[in-house]
């Protein structure tokens, strides 16, 4: 085999299991937003005062930010394909309106044109859906799991297995192949 076209490496990239740098931005910055959101509620509801909790809170801000943006890599990349392929000819469609006309390009160049716009449709797509299915999903289990299931336990001990505990299953649960 030889080397790969430039077009080739393209393609192969739009379809790689890796986020861009500004998407693992995008998702620690959601993660973090999301993760200090249970804080403020165990500082209201239980009392437990700032400064004297910094360092638990800091490790649940933590741990909960790193799983959470985990999850939303991992769902992003099984909601890319589906999109795709829900997608896909919508915006074959679109080309086709588009540079239909236009003789100056080739059926090869349009192709790559409607695939190039497929991936990114889908990449900003499955972006925010995984976003908002990873942020629901955390906050429903959190919630249930400290002010109904954990709710006897002492303060410190129901925000670190709350808030990282369903960080935690939100995150393994991303991990299914479909």
């Amino acid at each position: 085999m030889g080397k790969l076209t430039k077009e080739e490496e393209t393609l192969l990239s739009s379809y790689s299991a890796t986020s861009s740098t500004k998407g693992t931005i995008f998702f620690y910055f959601n993660a973090l937003l999301i993760s200090l959101a249970p804080l403020y509620l165990f500082y209201g509801v239980h009392q437990m005062e700032v400064y004297d909790s910094l360092a638990v809170f800091v490790l649940s801000a933590g741990g909960t930010a790193y799983l959470l943006q985990y999850a939303c890599k991992n769902q992003k990349r099984l909601l890319k394909h589906q999109i795709v392929m829900k997608r896909g000819p919508a915006v074959e469609r679109e080309i086709n309106e588009r540079f239909g006309n236009d003789k100056k390009l080739t059926i090869k160049d349009r192709e790559n044109r409607a695939l190039i716009r497929k991936n990114e449709v889908a990449d900003s797509e499955s972006t925010y859906l995984s976003i908002f299915y990873t942020n629901t999903l955390f906050l429903t289990i959190m919630l249930i799991s400290a002010f109904f299931l954990l709710a006897n336990l002492a303060p410190v001990f129901n925000l670190l297995i709350s808030t990282i505990g369903s960080a935690g299953l939100v995150a393994f649960l991303s991990t299914a192949k479909n």
